[in-house]
Formats: C-alpha cells, structure tokens, sequence
C-alpha cells in the first residue's frame, strides 16, 4: 500500500502529464534555444579550427616557396606570388573575405592570412563569420652551405649515363646558385669529387706538405722488392705523376684524422702502377706491362719491383692497352685518367667547367671517393678549407652518386691476383682481406664504406645518396649511408637524374630555411 507522501507525488507527475494549457511546451522550446546554440558553437569551432590548420599549412608552404625565390625578386613580386599561391591552395577551403599579405624585414620573409570561417548554426543569433588569421616567417639564406659532390666517373658511366649526369649536375649547381644573395657570395660553396678506383687531387699538389713525396708511408714502397720514392722514380723515367693517389691505410682510410709528417701513415702516397712482368703462365707480357723486367727470373713480384729498371729511357710500350675491354693507358698512371678534385669554390662557371670535363675509366671503389669529398668539406687537413663544425651558421652536405657495386677486380692469372688500383693490389691486405673471392672483397670494401659513412653523419655532414640504373645486389649499404630514408634516391633510369638532382637541391634549400 502507498505512502500518502508517495501517493502525493503520483498525481504531481499524473496531473503535469495530463496539463493541456501549452505551458511545457513552451519550457521546452526555450530550453531548446541554449541547446542549439551550443551545438553550433561547437561545429562552428571545429570547421574554424580545421580551416585556420589549412590557412597555417598553406601559409608555411609559401613562406618556404617565396624563401627560395631570388634575391632581386621586389616586394610587389613576393606579395604577388604569396596571394596567388595561398588562394589557389585554399580554393576549396571555405574561408570568407580572404587577405593575403607578404612583407620582407631582411632576411626575413613572413606572410599572414586573415579572414572569416563561415557559421551554420549561430547564424540564428546574428553570428556569421569567426575570425581566422594565421602567419609564418621563414629566413632567406639563413645559413651557408658547403657541398660536395661526389660522382662516380668509372667505366660502366660511358655515354648516356655520363651525359645525364653531367646534366643533372649543372642543374643543381644552377638551381643553388640561384637563390645565393648576391650581398652574400659567400654563403654557397661546392666541391666535386669525380672518382673511380683512385681520385686525382692534381698533380700540381705534388710538393703538398700532405703527400708523402719523402716516401715515409709504410705502403710508400710496398709493391718495390727495396725501399723507393714514387715522385723520384716518375721523374727519373720522365713521366709527370699523373695527380691521382691511393687511398691512406687502414683505420685512416675512413677518417678526416689531419694528415702530419711526424705519422707518416696519414699522408697521402702517389698513385704508381709499376710495371708488370714480361711473362708470367700464358700471358705475354702481362696486362700493364711497359718495362723491361731488369731480372730474367723471380716471382713476378719480384720481377715488377725492381727499382732499378725506372729509368729514363726504359719505357717500351705506350698508348692503350688492348688485351681488357678496360682500355686503360700503359705506364705508371695508368687507371688515372680522371677529371681532378675541384675544392670548394663559389664560382659557378668553373664547377660547369669541371663537370663538363668528366671522363670515365676504371672500377668502382666508392670509399676512396666518398672520403675525399669529407676532405672538401673538413676544417682540417689536407685542403682545411671547410668552416668549423662549431660554425652554427654553416651546414655541409655530400651528394654521392654511383651506378655500381664496391670493386676489387681479380685476376686469376695473375700472382697479384687482382689490377693495381687506389687501394694497391689485393695482396697488400689494405681492405682487410687477400681473399681470391670477388664477393668477399666486394664485401671488405663495403664494411670500410659502412664504417666511413657512419664517421662522416657523427661529423654533422648530411649525406644523399644516388643509385643509378644497378640491377645487381641491393641498395642497402648506400641506403644506410644517407641520412635518412628520404635522403636515398634509387634512379631506375639515368635519364631521370636531373629530377633526382632537383629533388635533392629543394631539400638542401628547405633545411637551409629557418621557420
């Protein structure tokens, strides 16, 4: 049985459902209003809060675009641009009474956007635009920039490949050169490192406190049965060093470690392919043979490195040889026929210039290369031309392209078992390996690559890497050596080298650019 209070109650509710007089209706229609009103607010901010995130990103999008214009571009120019790029980006982003503005404070480029996000449902209450306004400031120029480029000039580039990248590479250079201030010319400088199986420094370095022209280096005398001095034996046969050396023995063949008369061992030796045997099993005489032996017996070894027999006079054979598809010259520079290094300069003819007088010949040795382009860009020794690493203000990059696999060619019929190249011959151990196994000494070199890759990225350079049209092995090494996944580029086609080249250019300009 009911309560009377809880029977109360009943009729209370009984009799407000059964009220016919319009009253609640009326209550609940005015409680509707608030309602409706909030819900729009709260659309009405979620469309504004999406369209003003759409204004920000267009808006630092431009601001990076107008950043790499030209310096001489005026402020009526920078103004044009920024409107036409932010509305065309914004078409179809429903924002009212749009207003573009662009104003340049030195190097200092900002742009703003203001307008309305329209309203739905607070329209009833006479609200019909929230306010937007965005703004992003960017710097021109906000850095230097120091870059080497480090292109593959072997064999295998011979034609099509060669003039792409020739191309791809003035491209690049003119789309750096470009955006340079010209009240700055300083704030852009590049190197180019064209290498094969040895680099050439050029030979006009050959009394250069960095070569070992004293032979002091423990591999200075190697390949000779007694001790001898490669620049000596040069001018004693009448020959000019061609300008190319080896690489520096191991661990200082991956390091930026100064090169110092007091260890010789960081110096840099002069590239000198001896003369090999007359005769060695069925290949008379051998492949760079241009000498006479100066002994009728011994290993070949023995019979190449006679010191005696460079002499003036001594040379017999000349011109190319003809028994490999290598085609390389006779004599002690042969394999050096390379365009020689170009240090950092900030002149844009004389980098087209270098880049047009590229020639190919050789393997591939990408290390050899790779480190000499850390050498253009160090502070120290052997050019000492980069800025301090300290240099806040300064940011260096290397862009290494190559079309193929480390390389120590072997040679079965031959006691060197491999072509004298920029690391010697196999049998010095200078990759550490002597193994008669191309993919083991493929496998040596890449480690040293690894390894030297690693030292340059702790140094602060940036590495992009360029893998040209190679169908054989994987893309792992020089993908571990970029600077990140989107710093690799794997170009299936040679002639897509200059959009490879641009895509790397408008990433060195963005992380150039402060916002």
């Amino acid at each position: 049985m009911l309560q009377p209070t809880t029977r109360s109650r009943c009729n209370i509710f009984r009799r407000f459902r059964d009220d016919r007089n319009g009253a609640i209706a009326l209550i609940f229609a005015l409680a509707a209003i608030p309602l409706l009103m909030f819900a729009g607010t709260v659309i009405d901010f979620g469309v504004k809060s999406m369209n003003r995130q759409a204004a920000q990103d267009v808006t630092d999008a431009t601001v990076l675009s107008l950043a790499k214009l030209p310096t001489t571009s005026t402020d009526a120019e920078l103004a044009s641009k920024a409107d036409a790029q932010v509305r065309a980006a914004l078409k179809k982003t429903p924002i009212d009474d749009l207003l573009v503005r662009a104003r340049r404070n030195g190097d200092d480029i900002t742009v703003t956007a203001t307008g309305t996000s329209p309203t739905s449902l607070t329209r009833l209450v006479g609200l019909t635009g929230m306010p937007i306004s965005v703004s992003s400031t960017g710097r021109r120029a906000s850095g230097n920039l120091e870059i080497a480029l480090v292109l593959d000039n072997t064999g295998s580039m011979e034609g099509a490949k060669l003039t792409n990248l020739k191309a791809a590479a003035k491209d690049l250079v003119s789309t750096l050169f470009k955006e340079v201030d010209p009240a700055k010319p300083n704030a852009l400088r590049i190197g180019i490192v064209p290498f094969s199986m040895t680099v050439n420094v050029g030979p006009g370095n050959a009394g250069a406190a960095w070569i070992d022209k004293d032979a002091r280096s423990s591999v200075h005398s190697q390949i000779f049965v007694s001790a001898a001095n490669r620049l000596t034996l040069f001018q004693q046969m009448g020959v000019a060093w061609g300008g190319c050396v080896e690489g520096r023995p191991m661990p200082y063949d991956v390091q930026e470690t100064p090169p110092s008369a007091s260890s010789p061992d960081t110096l840099f030796v002069p590239y000198f392919a001896p003369d090999e045997a007359d005769t060695e099993s069925s290949r008379t005489p051998m492949w760079n043979s241009y000498m006479a032996d100066g002994v009728s017996s011994g290993t070949l070894r023995n019979r190449q490195g006679q010191v005696s027999k460079y002499r003036t006079g001594g040379i017999q054979r000349t011109g190319r040889i003809d028994k490999d598809s290598d085609n390389y010259l006779y004599g002690p520079n042969s394999g050096c026929e390379l365009q020689p290094i170009t240090r950092l300069t900030t002149s844009q003819s004389g980098l087209n210039a270098a880049v047009d007088a590229m020639t190919v010949r050789g393997d591939t040795n990408i290390p050899i290369g790779l480190v000499w382009g850390w050498h253009v860009l160090s502070p120290s020794g052997p050019f000492a031309e980069g800025a301090a690493y300290t240099d806040r203000t300064t940011r260096k990059f290397v862009v290494l392209m190559t079309d193929g696999q480390n390389q120590s060619a072997t040679r079965s019929y031959s006691s060197n078992a491999s072509y004298y190249s920029g690391i010697g011959y196999i049998w010095q151990n200078r990759i550490g390996t002597t193994s008669d196994d191309s993919t083991a000494r493929r496998n040596a070199i890449d480690g040293r690559l690894a390894t030297l890759c690693t030292n340059m990225k702790s140094a602060g350079i940036a590495i992009f890497t360029v893998r040209v049209e190679v169908s054989e092995g994987t893309s792992d090494i020089l993908k571990n050596c970029a600077s990140g996944s989107d710093k690799f580029y794997d170009v299936q086609n040679a002639s897509d080298l200059t959009d490879a080249f641009k895509a790397i250019a408008a990433q060195i300009s963005e992380l150039r650019i402060a916002r």
